[in-house]
Parts: structure tokens; C-alpha cells; sequence
């Protein structure tokens, strides 16, 4: 990479543009070599590209890197380029897996040995003992993994920031808050709620067609189905804890609104809010006139 653009005659330096498809851990090394030079880096959707270019035949590495650099010719004041925190985003992005690994494994002792239990006491409380060490250190991790999360945020100001403004709203915990963080590049990738909550999986369309396609709005299946678990758990804290949201909650079902309807509503309303206070940069502030 260093020796491939002096024989193009250019030097890779903050003058470049450099557009990659993103692919995880393959791209890491490279990325972290071109922000080192202070090169801007954007990073696109590899489906994005594809259907900006329409219907294609045939597939090549080669053919591939000519179709990426000319979609970032075509499109290149529209490139959202990696910013330093992004390095950080990434290690969070890490812990985040490792934390929902952890707990998917915990969960599944922990149903396992309840669900023995209710049916046969003797081996439910056996299967409770021998795993007590395991969940005792899979709960140790979480907490480890947690704490090292608050570590890496603290240390990155812009970060910080973001962070203290989304646990803010009422009913944001610090598991959405990272997943938001991460999951949007800190909001320089997505900053208008409406995208925000189609990405999440909350956003209502209609389908219909002609006079005989009339069906119900719904959400679309193309979305980020581990941000939407999240986010419905923060939904139900919030009509726990907040005021202005269970005051809309109640108001809603009381006049006959499915209440799956109404806290996808809330899912909507809390995205919108989070998306509030980052574009204002000031923390939220429940306003009683609107409960």
C-alpha cells in the first residue's frame, strides 16, 4: 500500500481520499495505516455500492476495485469519512460482541437449570451447583467487560461527551448508549431520526398497491434486528421510569391503540429524542406541560 501510490505518483497524506467496502476485521490494519497519515478514510456499505451501480454481470477483484473507486468519484461530496474515534469505536465494538456472547451463554445455563427445576427439583438443583462457579465467572466478565467499556469512552472527550448526553434521556441505559455510539460511528454516519429509527427497525410504512393490496403499515425486516432488542428493552424502562413517556403510553392504549403499536411508538419517540440532544448538545429535560 505505501509503495503502490508513489508509483502513481502521489504521496497517501490528508490530499487523499481513500474508499474502502466495509469488511470488518479485514480492512482494520489498513484503516489504522491510513489514519496513522492522516488520510481520509471512508468506509461504505458494500450493498450500498453495489446498488448504486444497478444491474451488473460478471465479479473480480479487479472489476470490483474499479466499480468502488468510481462510485467514489460519482459520490465523493457525499463521503462520510472515519474520524480518530473510530479506533476507539472499534475496540468498543469488540467488547460489545464479547459482552453479548457472554450473556447469551449465561442466559442459556441459567433457562436451562430453570426450566429443569419446574419439571425435576433433584436435577435442577445439581445442575444449579455445578454451574454456580461458571455463571459466578460469567457474570465476573460482563462486569469486566462493562467497566473496560466506561474506560475506553472516558478517555475519548468527543466520545464522553455523546455518551453523557444519550444516558441523559430517561430510560437510555449505558448498553443502548454504546450500541448507539457504535453502531453510527459516534452520529457522524446517521443523524436524522426518521433514518435512525428505519435502521433500528422501528419506522412504519405502508404497503399497498392499486385497490386489492391494502396492508396494515409495518416495520421492515432490513434493519439492524441486535439495535432494535436493545432499543425495545430501553422502550419498556422507559414506560416504567419515564413520566412523559408513560403518560403517552397510557393515553394511547386508553383509546384503544394495540400496546405493541404504541410502544413502537415509543421506540420512535425516544430515537427522536436521542437525536435531539445530540444535534443541541444539551443534556434532556422532561417537560412536565407535555405530560
Amino acid at each position: 500500500m505505501k509503495a503502490w501510490p508513489r508509483q502513481h505518483g502521489c504521496e497517501a497524506g490528508p490530499e487523499t481520499l481513500c474508499c474502502l467496502e466495509h469488511t470488518g476485521l479485514y480492512t482494520r490494519q489498513l484503516v489504522h495505516y491510513l489514519l496513522a497519515r492522516e488520510v481520509r478514510v471512508w468506509m461504505e456499505s458494500a450493498l450500498q455500492i453495489k446498488r448504486s451501480i444497478g444491474m451488473v454481470r460478471g465479479k473480480d477483484d479487479k472489476v470490483d476495485a474499479q466499480r468502488i473507486a468510481r462510485y467514489a468519484l460519482l459520490h465523493q461530496s457525499q463521503a462520510k469519512c472515519v474520524n480518530l474515534s473510530g479506533v476507539t469505536l472499534e475496540r468498543l465494538k469488540d467488547l460489545q460482541a464479547n459482552r453479548s456472547r457472554l450473556q447469551k451463554a449465561l442466559q442459556s445455563i441459567k433457562v436451562t437449570i430453570k426450566e429443569l427445576l419446574a419439571v425435576d427439583l433433584i436435577s435442577g438443583k445439581t445442575l444449579g451447583q455445578v454451574n454456580k462457579k461458571a455463571v459466578q465467572g460469567l457474570e465476573k466478565s460482563m462486569e469486566q467487560v462493562e467497566e473496560k467499556m466506561q474506560e475506553f469512552i472516558a478517555k475519548d472527550d468527543a466520545l464522553k461527551g455523546k455518551y453523557d448526553l444519550l444516558t441523559s434521556v430517561k430510560g437510555v441505559g449505558k448498553v443502548l448508549a454504546v450500541s448507539l455510539l457504535v453502531y453510527t460511528q459516534g452520529f457522524t454516519r446517521m443523524d436524522d431520526g426518521r433514518k435512525l429509527a428505519c435502521y433500528c427497525g422501528v419506522a412504519p410504512f405502508e404497503y399497498r398497491s392499486g385497490t386489492s393490496v391494502m396492508a396494515k403499515a409495518g416495520v421492515s425486516k432490513f434493519a439492524n434486528k441486535n439495535l432494535k432488542q436493545v432499543l425495545h428493552m430501553a422502550a419498556l424502562n422507559s414506560v416504567r421510569y419515564n413520566q412523559e413517556m408513560k403518560a403517552y403510553f397510557d393515553r394511547k392504549v386508553a383509546e384503544g391503540k394495540s400496546k405493541m403499536s404504541v410502544l413502537n411508538a415509543v421506540r420512535n419517540k425516544l430515537l427522536h429524542q436521542i437525536v435531539a440532544v445530540i444535534k443541541r448538545g444539551t443534556p434532556y429535560e422532561i417537560r412536565l406541560d407535555k405530560i
